[in-house]
Order: C-alpha cells, then sequence, then structure tokens
C-alpha cells in the first residue's frame, strides 16, 4: 500500500492515509489524474496553490516520476519563509 501524506493547508483533505494504487497509476502524473478524478476538491486545492508532491521524501520534479505500492507520497503547499 501507499502511504498519502497531506501537509500544510492541504490537511483539511485527512492528515495521512494508506492506499492501493490502481495497476495503471504507476507515476506521480497518473496519480494526480486518479485523484483529481476521485476528488475534484482536493485537484483544485492542489492546483489552485501549486502544491508540489514528494516521493519517499524527494521532491519530483518530472511528473513521469515512477511511484509503487510501497512508496510514501506526501503533498505539500508552497512555503515561505525567512
Amino acid at each position: 500500500m501507499a502511504r498519502f501524506v497531506f501537509l500544510g493547508r492541504l490537511r483539511a483533505f485527512g492528515d495521512s492515509t494508506d492506499m492501493v494504487l490502481p495497476p495503471d497509476v504507476r507515476t506521480v502524473s497518473a496519480l494526480l489524474t486518479w485523484l483529481g478524478d476521485r476528488h475534484p476538491d482536493f485537484a483544485d486545492a492542489c492546483a489552485g496553490m501549486r502544491a508540489q508532491v514528494a516521493v519517499n521524501q524527494t521532491i519530483v520534479r518530472d511528473l513521469l516520476q515512477p511511484i509503487a505500492d510501497a512508496d510514501e507520497i506526501a503533498f505539500l503547499p508552497p512555503m515561505s519563509g525567512g
């Protein structure tokens, strides 16, 4: 099972959850499409705030990054600080 972690403002969708990925969801891009189809509010929130995705604690730069059921996938809102 993949572990999904929601950080910052995205915690409105839950802290974390474990889920088996469908067989055709094997990239970050496919995951975002799948999640967006299932939860349009989540997709809108991610797009509106330009959320980032981390796979196994590494920020994804390429949406074709492979993912697997054993991965931790985190959704992070934009950060600011000083």
